[in-house]
C-alpha cells in the first residue's frame, strides 16, 4: 500500500511538471515568443502557487485567463530584466575581445556577478508576485533582499540554475517536457524559508 503510494505521489507530481512544462512553452508560442516568454512564466508559477499538487485544478482555459490578464504590463517588467542582462551580456562578449589586459580579468568578473544579479533578481521577482498581490516595485525590493539575504541558498539556487541548463543541453527533451516546469519548482522550494520570514513580517503588521 505504502509503495503504491508512494508511485501515485510521484506519478502525480511529474505529471504536474509536464503540465505545467507544456503550458508554460503553449502560451510563450501564443505570444510569438518575444512577447509570450514573460506572461507564460507568470501564469504557470501563479498556477503552481495556487494549486500545488492538485493536478485536478490546472485548467489551460483558467491560464489563457492568467496569461491575458496584464500582458502587456508583465512584459514590460520581463524586457526590463532581460534588456539589462542583454546589455550586460554583450559587453562581457566585448571584453574578450581585448588581448592582454589583466585588468579586464576584475571587469569581467564584475559584469558577471551583475548577470547573476540580474537573472535572480528577474526569477525572484517573479516568484515573489506569483505568490503574493504586491506591486512590480515592492516585488523588486523583496527579491533584492532575497537575494542578499542566505549566500547559501543564493549559491544552491545559481548552481541549481547551471545545474538544470546543462542537463537540459544534454537531453533536449526536457527542455521542451519538464525542464521549465522543474524549474519553477525548485525555485519555489529553495525559497521557503524567505517566504516564511515575509508572512511573519506580514502577520506583525
Amino acid at each position: 500500500m505504502a509503495i503504491g503510494q508512494a508511485a501515485d505521489k510521484i506519478f502525480s507530481r511529474v505529471f504536474i511538471v509536464l503540465i505545467m512544462s507544456v503550458y508554460f512553452w503553449v502560451y510563450t508560442v501564443a505570444g510569438l515568443v518575444v512577447l509570450g516568454i514573460g506572461p507564460a512564466a507568470k501564469t504557470v508559477t501563479e498556477m503552481y502557487m495556487d494549486y500545488e499538487w492538485d493536478y485536478r485544478r490546472y485548467s489551460f482555459k483558467n491560464g489563457w485567463h492568467r496569461f491575458k490578464t496584464n500582458f502587456w504590463r508583465i512584459n514590460l517588467h520581463t524586457w526590463l530584466f532581460l534588456g539589462a542582462g542583454a546589455i550586460l551580456t554583450y559587453n562581457l562578449y566585448l571584453s574578450t575581445t581585448i588581448k592582454g589586459a589583466y585588468w579586464m580579468l576584475f571587469v569581467q568578473f564584475i559584469i558577471i556577478v551583475a548577470l547573476i544579479f540580474d537573472f535572480c533578481l528577474g526569477i525572484f521577482t517573479l516568484m515573489l508576485r506569483g505568490r503574493y498581490d504586491v506591486t512590480f516595485k515592492d516585488a523588486v525590493k523583496l527579491a533584492i533582499v532575497q537575494f542578499f539575504n542566505n549566500f547559501t541558498q543564493l549559491l544552491v539556487f545559481v548552481v541549481m540554475t547551471i545545474v538544470l541548463v546543462m542537463i537540459s543541453m544534454k537531453w533536449p527533451g526536457m527542455i521542451l517536457f519538464l525542464s521549465p516546469g522543474i524549474y519553477m519548482v525548485v525555485a519555489d522550494i529553495l525559497s521557503k524559508q524567505w517566504y516564511a520570514k515575509i508572512d511573519k513580517m506580514l502577520e506583525a503588521a
